[in-house]
């Protein structure tokens, strides 16, 4: 068998080796093409180890100095693709010091009349995962709830399908690349597992080629735009202790320092098209806003002004003729964000009405008109195309962040990949997850099973993202079960007091809108209680199971809000002293609820029979980032994220202890927007990062 003019078998998938993908029912997943030359050397020898220096000289010609990472990567890839889990594989195994081997059968097939076509945009992910710290952890607290009230599907048509392709396979993740205006280097951030991500600079065309550090070690790159002669780079970076400085990198020079800057984890740096300005985020006397200055460092000047209590203008980006600037400003009433627009004379103009809570990165389309932002979906990264003519936003059909386009340029894109499972977590000294078996695709968002003692989660082991049920192990062995076969793209399920239903969020309205959904276990019927396709939080029963709570603006702000299943079906609204963030949980007697302030990590709780809230003092320990938390019986269970590691502890309700550490991990062990639960026996169901990587992608 020759599979390179082949199709052929790999266990239940189906290698198409010419056209660079893999197929599996209705499932088509892309694979890069120096990964499908291994996957095709593998297949040719089924079974055999095949060693890695016969890999370096048949796929990378001998190339000793840059194979030998680029195999992991190629290796990581594959096992991606086909959701392998190299601690006990089915398809590809290691073979410790010698080389791999397919293990699973291969059989060739004959070439089709026809196969269903490629598609451009990646196998669905979550989003960007366990992504580079604090930069890309940073963006999530911006990120947002799910549901985007202006994304209704069926209310709009994608935009045309771009092509894409890689830019870079590094191990890691490369976050943010553009490419000089003369096409011929492509500069990137690359974050390597510690530190800071540090700027990089590579031969665009040379895939493989070795990237030149060109930022110091230690800071950690946050933004990056070229000049238009291709002579120079201009970058934001950040110091550990927070500092930030816009920094200029000459080609043939030294790096110069030129200004202080804001830290705001999100693109900020964009040098105009005549070259005499830098666009950057900063703040002075207490105001934050854009500002310019001359890539000398000279004449320093405030452009805008951001309004009291928001956050500094940022993602700025110049229209092709250098008069214009396009940037994103946050509204301080709900932190919701738009795109506006200012002249050098430094009037504003506000141009959209999205309200956009996620937004990942902004820049100009190729008529120099439109504007192509990323945004969060489903927790995918999106991109979206903003039209001026019409005010509307498409989507691209890709998924990616960080957008940025140089002058005349194609768009160069930030891509994760990751493979996300659910693991049991017992408390004590060395206590390490221990994995769910079964998954080979991405299963996320945990809830205990009250009536079993198993869990539901969200999976898309049947090839699409579904509600799932695992039984417990007594008896069953964990046996699994799909619970629907919707179109529902189902997210944050809570289950009912005696696990009889689920609420969760999902596309289950009218034309597939967006709300919150209950299901019934036992029959699999799903209804909505609310398809208004506004911003809803996870959704949280009350003791008495006839109750689902949850946090929403379907007010118009930022509510908690009361659905009585078994009285009228119009919700009523609970106020709060602060506006509620996603996430709400009721005590067990039902007298009290804890929840989370929005766009902060304070916990609060909020006697039901009134009486003042009371925040919980110093739940999250100075420096660390709040993933998620729950409530149990002997207190509230947090899942933080540190410089240095992962972190659950427990904190008891009336705050008078210190929090007591479970159990520490390493960094990166869990995603990005990690989830997890609590079991009536005292164990957590918590999502485990088993491999993640990002790549850069550019489009045209």
């Amino acid at each position: 068998m020759d599979p390179t003019r082949e199709i052929f078998e790999l266990g239940d998938w189906r290698v198409d080796a010419a056209g660079n993908r893999l197929q599996r029912g209705a499932e088509v997943r892309p694979l890069r093409h120096k990964a499908m030359a291994l996957l095709v050397l593998l297949a040719s020898r089924p079974g055999e180890t095949v060693g890695r220096e016969e890999i370096i000289d048949t796929i990378w010609q001998g190339n000793r100095f840059v194979a030998p990472k680029a195999i992991n990567t190629a290796v990581w890839t594959i096992r991606q693709a086909l959701g392998d889990d190299p601690e006990a594989p089915r398809y590809l195994e290691t073979i410790a010091k010698k080389g791999y081997r397919l293990i699973a059968p291969v059989r060739a097939l004959p070439p089709p009349q026809v196969m269903a076509p490629p598609i451009p945009a990646p196998a669905p992910t979550t989003a960007l995962p366990a992504p580079r710290w604090p930069l890309l952890a940073g963006l999530l607290v911006l990120a947002g709830l799910l549901a985007v009230w202006w994304l209704r599907p069926g209310d709009m048509a994608p935009a045309a399908l771009p092509e894409a392709r890689p830019l870079t396979h590094q191990p890691g993740y490369e976050y943010l690349g553009q490419l000089s205006p003369d096409g011929r280097l492509l500069a990137f951030a690359w974050w390597q597992g510690q530190g800071g991500g540090r700027l990089y600079l590579r031969p665009a065309t040379e895939l493989d080629a070795a990237p030149q550090a060109l930022s110091p070690e230690g800071l950690d790159v946050q933004g990056l735009s070229w000049s238009p002669d291709s002579s120079a780079i201009a970058y934001i970076a950040a110091s550990a202790d927070g500092q930030c400085q816009l920094r200029v990198y000459r080609l043939s020079e030294r790096t110069q320092a030129l200004a202080r800057c804001s830290a705001l984890f999100t693109p900020s740096v964009a040098w105009s098209p005549d070259g005499r300005s830098i666009a950057f985020s900063a703040e002075a006397e207490g105001v934050g806003g854009l500002f310019l200055v001359a890539p000398d460092g000279s004449g320093l000047r405030r452009l805008s002004s951001a309004p009291p209590a928001a956050m500094p203008d940022h993602q700025p980006s110049w229209s092709p003729d250098g008069r214009r600037l396009v940037f994103a400003r946050q509204d301080p009433a709900d932190g919701s964000r738009d795109f506006y627009e200012t002249g050098l004379d430094g009037r504003v103009q506000r141009l959209s009405q999205l309200r956009l809570y996620p937004l990942h990165g902004l820049t100009h389309a190729e008529n120099g008109r439109d504007l192509i932002f990323s945004t969060t979906w489903q927790d995918s990264r999106v991109l979206m195309r903003w039209q001026r003519e019409t005010g509307q936003a498409l989507p691209l059909g890709l998924e990616g962040s960080a957008p940025l386009r140089s002058a005349g340029g194609p768009l160069v894109y930030a891509l994760m990949r990751s493979h996300i499972g659910i693991a049991r977590l017992d408390w004590g000294a060395g206590a390490q997850p221990q994995r769910l078996p079964g998954a080979v695709v991405n299963d996320r968002a945990p809830t205990a099973d009250p009536a079993t003692g198993g869990l539901f989660f969200v999976s898309a082991r049947s090839g699409r993202a579904e509600l799932w049920r695992s039984e417990p192990r007594g008896g069953q062995d964990g046996r699994t079960r799909g619970l629907t076969q919707l179109d529902l793209q189902p997210a944050a399920p809570a289950a009912s007091p005696g696990g009889e239903r689920l609420a969760f969020l999902g596309n289950c309205g009218p034309g597939k809108r967006a709300g919150l959904c209950l299901l019934d276990v036992a029959s699999g019927q799903v209804r909505p209680l609310a398809a208004d396709a506004a911003q809803y939080g996870r959704p949280s029963w009350h003791p008495s199971g006839s109750e689902v709570w949850v946090a929403s603006d379907r007010g118009g702000r930022w509510q908690l809000w009361r659905f009585d299943l078994a009285g009228s079906p119009a919700a009523t609204p609970l106020d709060t002293e602060r506006p509620p963030g996603p996430a709400l949980q009721w005590t067990a007697d039902g007298s009290a609820l804890f929840y989370q302030a929005r766009f902060s990590h304070e916990l609060r709780r909020r006697p039901l029979a009134g009486g003042p809230e009371q925040p919980m003092a110093a739940a999250v320990p100075e420096g660390e980032a709040l993933l998620d938390w729950r409530l149990g019986p002997q207190g509230l269970v947090l899942l933080t994220r540190g410089s240095q590691a992962e972190y659950f502890r427990r904190l008891d309700l009336a705050g008078e202890r210190p929090a007591q550490l479970l159990s520490s991990h390493a960094l990166g062990s869990f995603p990005e927007r990690a989830s997890f639960a609590l079991a009536a026996d005292g164990c957590a169901w918590v999502e485990l990062a088993h491999t993640a990587v990002a790549d850069l992608m550019q489009a045209r």
